[in-house]
């Protein structure tokens, strides 16, 4: 297939291209799409040799909220409004067995996103942009903690230069300068759908070749580290997967884990920030919630005497508004899930309402590093007792053993009025070990804890001298007979051993995404030089 796709004619344009965004139905939801999104709208045929339809959604006029706030400050507020009108349409076509939806004006809105392939324009953005022509990616970090990240480039540049790590991130979307698809203009950004510029003269020919590159499997020789994880397609496990978080819920281990995020936005139109939520139904008085908290969601659930399951949460709404208070978009709860389970010996996550599979020789490599590679300190740490200490409580009895001494929550103020790091939670003054120690229960707290550490070697080993000095004056205040001495200069990478503690987990025991966190900066900080170390106590 990858040679069939290579040898496509290119094609010349014939007539204005303009920028168009196109969307690939899934088969066995084209008949429910139509049903839905026809109804009560005007629907006109296409011309040939074009197969289908475009489904009008007429503009209607509307006051923004913000105007009637505007005219409170006016001296004479008679006569002014402001109404916008939006049109738009959604363009279907059908090739061969294929079922294509164009998008103009906000139309896509109206498009649910289990009606479509969720990875169609990023396969298509895969398999066209060379390594060196990239301008955009959108990545979602899901192997070591929950974050989203758009990196824009100037000009086509070349992958290594983008931040992107495909150890830790997954790809939702990609942007750049396509190699061989003429049809496709100069420019193609791939995530749910595909953004380009083309002619609808040659919409026909855009299409039939959207479709092959999407079927190619040529993208794996070029981006092999894209396949680190893969979509669950499987209706039955994906029931699985739901049914063993719904387990995790009624144990009540779900709560602890799970994560709330904004979906990534793996569509080309570009949306505002939320600046509140409204959980459930938008009624006129239902609260404004200022960020997206599982907390919020459970009292939600509880205020209606509801429990926490998948069910619910694919049913409950959350409403994300601008400024004004408008809506911006709404999605299910489900869909602004992160969560990761194992299931059958493999390692699973839930991301943007989609189940992610971890494929099984990446599993193996990361579990092989950390049994091989990481070792444990030669001096054996206080064995932490569960039942009667917290985190600061350990740190203390550590810092407080012979040679040892106590660092934790003492911040160094470095880089700005309100920038602050802590320096490490304990150290041997004798071995010229610093500790660093968390209950690492799910993979958010291995990622505070590997951030910590990675913070620490960037700063006390860094050429520049100013955070060394801060952190002389915290020695001074905190343990005044202290030596110091060696913070007048830069230490090798080697002098001080950096050790990560781990309250009550092993390495072998912890969630595979945490797993994923430590591999990356054991391999990372050794590579310079650092002697680094993992224990649980």
């Amino acid at each position: 297939m990858a040679e069939e796709v290579e040898s496509l004619e290119e094609l010349e344009e014939d007539g204005p291209k303009i920028g168009l965004s196109l969307y690939l139905l899934k088969a066995d939801k084209i008949a429910a799409f139509e049903s839905e999104i026809k109804r009560g709208r005007e629907v006109r045929p296409l011309a040939s040799p074009l197969e289908g339809e475009f489904i009008i959604f007429p503009a209607e006029s509307k006051e923004p909220r913000w105007v009637n706030a505007v005219r409170t400050v006016l001296q004479d507020p008679s006569g002014f409004t402001l109404m916008g009108r939006s049109p738009a349409g959604l363009m279907v076509l059908k090739r061969e067995q294929d079922a294509f939806v164009v998008s103009f004006g906000h139309a896509w809105n109206k498009l649910k996103e289990h009606w479509l392939e969720g990875d169609f324009g990023l396969r298509i953005a895969l398999n066209s942009i060379p390594l060196d022509k990239i301008v955009e990616i959108r990545s979602e970090q899901v192997l070591a903690k929950w974050h989203i990240a758009v990196e824009r480039a100037p000009r086509a540049s070349v992958l290594h230069e983008f931040g992107v790590e495909f150890d830790r991130d997954l790809v939702a979307a990609l942007g750049g300068v396509p190699s061989r698809a003429t049809v496709f203009g100069n420019h193609v950004r791939g995530g749910t759908n595909l953004h380009l510029e083309a002619s609808l003269t040659n919409l026909g020919d855009v299409l039939d070749k959207a479709a092959a590159l999407f079927r190619s499997n040529a993208y794996k020789r070029r981006w092999p580290e894209v396949s680190n994880v893969t979509p669950v397609s499987d209706p039955t496990m994906i029931d699985k997967l739901d049914t063993r978080l719904d387990a995790e819920f009624e144990s009540g281990e779900a709560e602890r884990k799970l994560v709330l995020f904004t979906p990534v936005h793996r569509h080309n139109e570009d949306l505002p920030l939320a600046q509140s939520y409204v959980y459930g139904h938008r009624f006129k008085n239902a609260p404004f919630r200022p960020y997206l908290l599982t907390e919020f969601w459970l009292n939600f659930l509880a205020g209606k005497n509801r429990r926490p399951s998948t069910a619910e949460a694919k049913k409950d709404r959350i409403h994300l508004l601008d400024e004004g208070r408008e809506e911006i978009k709404n999605y299910s709860l489900y869909e602004c899930f992160g969560y990761e389970l194992s299931f059958g010996g493999k390692s699973y996550f839930l991301s943007s309402g989609r189940w992610y599979e971890v494929v099984s020789d990446f599993v193996e490599k990361v579990n092989t590093y950390l049994t091989r590679e990481i070792k444990a300190p030669a001096f054996r740490l206080p064995e932490w007792n569960q039942a009667e200490e917290d985190e600061p409580a350990y740190n203390r009895r550590c810092g407080a053993l012979h040679g040892f001494l106590h660092f934790d929550t003492r911040n160094v103020h470095f880089g700005g009025e309100h920038s602050k790091f802590e320096f490490c939670d304990f150290l041997d003054t004798r071995s010229k070990t610093l500790y660093f120690a968390k209950i690492a229960s799910r993979s958010s707290g291995m990622s505070h804890l590997v951030e910590q550490v990675r913070r620490t070697a960037e700063l006390l080993f860094d050429t520049d001298q100013a955070y060394r000095d801060k952190l002389a004056t915290v020695f001074q205040a905190q343990h005044s007979r202290a030596e110091r001495t060696w913070l007048r200069s830069r230490p090798q990478n080697s002098e001080w051993k950096l050790c990560l503690v781990s309250l009550g987990r092993p390495a072998g025991d912890l969630p595979f995404f945490a797993k994923c966190a430590l591999w990356k900066l054991h391999r990372n900080l050794t590579s310079r030089g650092h002697q680094v170390f993992y224990v649980s106590v």
